[in-house]
């Protein structure tokens, strides 16, 4: 099966000029073969649609009353290529990333392929390399590590049939990416978790705490996170964190890691 020679591109935006987006947009179209910038926008004010209507072949559908889910949704229904590329406004491609990807798509047994994500925010860099020190690995492996555990769609590319008939619950604002997962897996499908390609992944942490309460909540009710795995966070919170503190000297990062644990419990129990 031969790899195709262009793709369409998926990205969510709403006010997304900072931190990255022209540097993510300039990565895409060195790296990867567009057909089309699908690029599904909740109503940005900072210029973000001017900055996307500077770059070619770009298709801009509003979304301003929905959410991650809807986005994606209404993505996925305008794509017109066999396969497609999931991508964040807040990533760097690596280079050479269409080519690292290739090999993957000849394998008719494999539905999509997400590329590991390194953090570039200075909270999760710390978190990253406490949690290396600890596992003796460096941040890729960590990374690849975590896209394992769940589907994520930072720099994820999907083959069109692998999604054909599905309809994402609207209640998902995270968390939709491992239902995305989900269904590619249903469908038969392989979902690939790799080193290379890459990317790098400049977080926006001030939207962290709400986003974790609602994963929490999400997670329960796709089955995602189950009661010994929240026992688990119960009892390592306090843990990792101090490990955090110790190993890097970083007390926001060991502080971000317990709120991100207290969030995800809260919201579980509350769902």
């Amino acid at each position: 099966m031969l790899a195709p020679t262009s793709v369409d591109i998926i990205i969510l935006t709403k006010n997304s000029v900072r931190p990255c987006l022209k540097e993510c947009l300039d990565s895409i179209y060195k790296n990867i073969p567009v057909h089309n910038m699908i690029a599904v926008d909740g109503g940005s004010t900072d210029g973000t649609l001017e900055l996307l209507k500077q770059y070619p072949r770009v298709k801009v559908i509003m979304d301003t009353r929905g959410n991650r889910a809807t986005s994606r949704q209404l993505g996925i229904e305008a794509v017109q290529t066999d396969w497609f590329v999931f991508l964040d406004s807040d990533i760097i491609l690596c280079d050479n990333w269409f080519e690292y990807v290739k090999p993957y798509l000849k394998d008719p047994r494999v539905g999509a392929v997400w590329g590991a994500a390194l953090q570039r925010s200075a909270s999760d860099l710390a978190r990253y390399s406490a949690m290396g020190r600890l596992y003796g690995k460096d941040e890729l492996w960590i990374a690849v590590k975590a896209g394992r555990k769940r589907g994520l769609t930072h720099d994820t590319i999907v083959r069109t049939k692998a999604v054909e008939g599905i309809v994402i619950p609207q209640d998902l604002h995270v968390l939709e990416d491992h239902y995305i997962r989900m269904h590619v897996e249903k469908m038969g499908y392989r979902w690939l978790s790799v080193p290379k390609p890459y990317c790098y992944h400049h977080a926006h942490a001030r939207e962290r705490p709400k986003d974790y309460f609602t994963f929490g909540r999400a997670a329960r009710k796709l089955g995602f996170l189950k009661l010994p795995t929240v026992l688990m966070y119960i009892f390592l919170g306090v843990p990792k964190s101090l490990w955090i503190y110790l190993s890097t000297g970083s007390k926001r990062a060991a502080k971000a890691q317990y709120v991100t644990y207290i969030y995800i419990i809260k919201g579980w129990l509350s769902a």
